[in-house]
């Protein structure tokens, strides 16, 4: 099987995201070369060869290491290998797009795939870069580079990157990796620059919070979603920002302390106001680094003025500040902002606050702000809904802040994620296992998104998909069964994830295929496990088969039937197998026919038990699951094992009508020979007496005479 991507000449992005899975399925086969291979090349689809044993740490990334690689194809290009070594989605639907747009302030992507990766034995995802001839820029956020003059930001970089944008803003996605840490200049002679990896993590994922704005800075990592266009604008004018002054501007801040100085005095003022900047980079960098993202460049307002047209100057935008602060927490609250911030760090106190109706009188007296209020009041009495979703204390905090800060993100229990973020972030928590990804799944089933949309001030089209997608998996998540539940949302909310079973995790199973020959794999080896068909293998064929009957999902729920679920375990894998392949499967067939004794036990016929199973025994040879389940769920045979078991029943149970009877006269006979002997002695006695009488009346006749 092909691990190819695209070839060479197709530059069109893929269609949807099921496409893009299945042009990087991994090859069938083992999982390594064998012993001593660490050091050998390692094929990637027939088209680059990766390196293990050469790493290249300048070009290492938050995907992973980086590797020498070589194209079978063009010799001469220069190449590196990232190696995927987290549980995150990578980018897999951008790939295409990406590799299409061909800028020349973008890091080339040249080919991705899954491979055998000897190190860790086990198959990773990989994605080959074209390597920069130049060092990257900052290798860290607390260095002091040399500054780059304002001349060189406006008249080189500034077009540049502006240009890349272009690019993403056409192909319909956000870069979201933006930062002085994330840039290379183009070789060692050459003043320009290139924006490096941007696919093979979740977007933000890496982002410090010195360029995010306010409200992807506040969310965790994973849960700080695609963005917008808008916020790939901010990044750009932070990392200009720190290009020129060749340093961070809160060198020491932490990143609690950045985020609260940027809602205290807005992001420009937070980050400008301990320097000078010349007045030709005061205009560009107050427009792109402004908090509201109404006010805030975009793309056209950039070109505009790069061709020389100045625009009116926009002042930041400060929050609302209110007479008189809440006390409330370690320091005075002077902003609703703020305030949200810290009834999340403090939910128990926060509860009292609100029972008590003291941040009710703030808002109405202090911030004179009724509008909010209400909105309070309605998260307040809202706060019962979806009562699986944790404690009404918890909700009523956590709703409570979305009112008071609609554009942040969503926070609850620790956890922070802005909408289009909440895949990401249950990949993360599903990954460190326990109970990780039940806090995410409690805010799904609470309605926290639905609520944050309805918060928003200004609607937007795409809340609407956004709506019936949330609504669809807090449905997902009240099915409890396999094939449902958190699992099941998992993969809708991430179609790029591999299949996480324990059982095929080291694999790398993208597409339903890719997890048949991964199980087909185990089957063979240590790690076989009696029942295949675990919660994850569920959801993830669920997920991506979606033409499957979900009917056969409800057999799978513990405490069933033994007989039915064997059925439905092939009936599940062989419309798999049917759809999507491979068309053998000799390996996972023979390990189904250690599951399927309660199958063979459906026929009630001890001779039709045996030849079933000796025929299962010759079909798994050939591979087909269809086949196998064809034996055990063929209707007619069925039928006719039904009618002889009738029939059967039917005539014991005749038999032994029979057999009592004979039973109880057996049981009687005792009684009956007593009850026949007093007739007998009645009728004897009878007879004698009648003989008497005779006698008697004849001697008595005679007397007389």
């Amino acid at each position: 099987m092909s691990i190819a991507a695209t070839t060479e000449d197709e530059t069109a992005p893929a269609e949807d995201i099921e496409t893009a899975i299945a042009a990087v399925s991994p090859p069938p086969g083992p999982l390594g070369p064998g012993p001593g291979a660490d050091m050998a090349s390692v094929d990637l689809g027939g088209r680059c060869d990766l390196f293990p044993g050469t790493p290249l740490p300048n070009f290492d990334g938050p995907g992973g290491p980086a590797y020498a690689c070589r194209s079978r194809r063009e010799r001469k290009a220069e190449l590196f290998a990232t190696v995927i070594d987290h549980d995150l989605p990578v980018r897999i639907e951008n790939l295409a797009s990406v590799r299409a747009m061909e800028h020349p302030a973008l890091l080339r992507v040249a080919d991705w795939g899954v491979v055998d990766w000897p190190p860790s034995k086990r198959k990773r995802f990989a994605v080959v870069f074209e390597r920069p001839q130049g060092r990257r820029l900052f290798d860290g956020m607390g260095e002091t580079r040399e500054p780059i003059s304002e001349d060189h930001i406006v008249r080189g970089l500034l077009p540049s990157l502006a240009s890349a944008l272009k690019e993403f803003q056409r192909s319909g996605i956000t870069c979201g990796a933006i930062r002085p840490t994330n840039l290379f200049f183009k070789d060692s002679s050459s003043a320009g620059v290139m924006i490096g990896d941007c696919v093979t993590t979740p977007a933000g994922l890496a982002q410090p919070v010195l360029v995010e704005t306010i409200e992807r800075s506040m969310a965790q990592p994973s849960g700080r979603g695609n963005g917008t266009i808008g916020d790939d604008l901010y990044s750009l004018g932070v990392t200009l920002l720190v290009l020129y002054l060749g340093r961070n501007p809160l060198l020491g801040q932490t990143d609690e302390e950045i985020v609260t100085a940027k809602i205290e005095r807005g992001s420009y003022p937070a980050l400008t106001s301990a320097v000078r900047l010349p007045g030709i980079l005061v205009e560009p960098l107050r427009g792109l680094m402004s908090d509201d993202p109404k006010q805030r460049w975009t793309l056209a307002d950039l070109d505009l003025w790069l061709k020389g047209r100045r625009l009116s100057p926009r002042q930041p935008q400060i929050p609302k500040k209110s007479m008189r602060p809440l006390e409330f927490g370690e320091r005075e609250q002077w902003h609703s902002r703020g305030v949200a911030q810290e009834l999340v760090r403090s939910p128990i106190s926060a509860n009292a606050l609100i029972e008590r109706g003291d941040l009710d009188k703030w808002l109405r007296r202090s911030l004179n702000d009724e509008e909010r209020a209400d909105t309070v009041q309605q998260a307040i009495r809202t706060a019962s809904a979806g009562s699986r979703g944790g404690s009404i204390e918890d909700r009523t905090v956590a709703r409570v802040a979305i009112a008071l800060d609609p554009p942040a993100p969503v926070r609850y229990k620790g956890r922070a994620i802005l909408p289009d973020g909440f895949g990401p972030a249950l990949a993360e928590a599903m990954a460190e296992g326990g109970g990780g990804p039940q806090p995410v799944a409690e805010m799904v089933l609470a309605q926290f998104p639905m609520f944050w949309v309805n918060c928003q001030t200004d609607f937007r089209p795409e809340f609407v998909p956004l709506l019936e997608l949330f609504e669809a998996q807090r449905s997902i998540l009240e099915q409890t069964g396999p094939g449902f539940g958190v699992e099941r949302v998992l993969y809708d909310l991430n179609p790029a994830l591999p299949c996480q079973s324990p059982l095929v995790k080291q694999h790398y199973a993208l597409t339903c295929a890719d997890l048949l020959t991964a199980l087909d794999a185990v089957a063979t080896s240590q790690n076989r496990t009696r029942d295949l068909m675990d919660r994850h293998i569920a959801a993830f064929i669920a997920m991506h088969n979606k033409k499957l009957n979900e009917r056969l999902l409800m057999p799978l729920a513990a405490g069933g039937d033994p007989g039915r679920r064997a059925v439905a375990v092939l009936s599940i894998l062989a419309d798999t197998q049917r759809r999507f392949g491979p068309a053998r499967l000799p390996d996972l067939c023979g390990w189904l026919l250690t599951q399927m004794e309660p199958a063979f036990k459906r026929f009630n016929n001890r001779q039709t038990q045996e030849k079933v199973k000796q025929e299962a025994q010759k079909v798994a040879r050939g591979g087909s699951i269809e086949e196998l389940l064809k034996l055990v769920d063929n209707p007619e045979a069925i039928k006719r094992d039904e009618r002889g078991f009738l029939d059967a029943k039917r005539e014991y149970e005749s038999l032994t009508r029979r057999i009592d009877k004979l039973k109880r006269g057996i049981q009687n006979r005792s009684t009956i020979a007593h009850g026949t002997g007093r007739q007998i002695a009645a009728v004897v006695s009878s007879i004698l007496a009648i003989v008497v009488l005779v006698v008697i009346v004849v001697l008595m006749a005679r007397g007389g005479l």
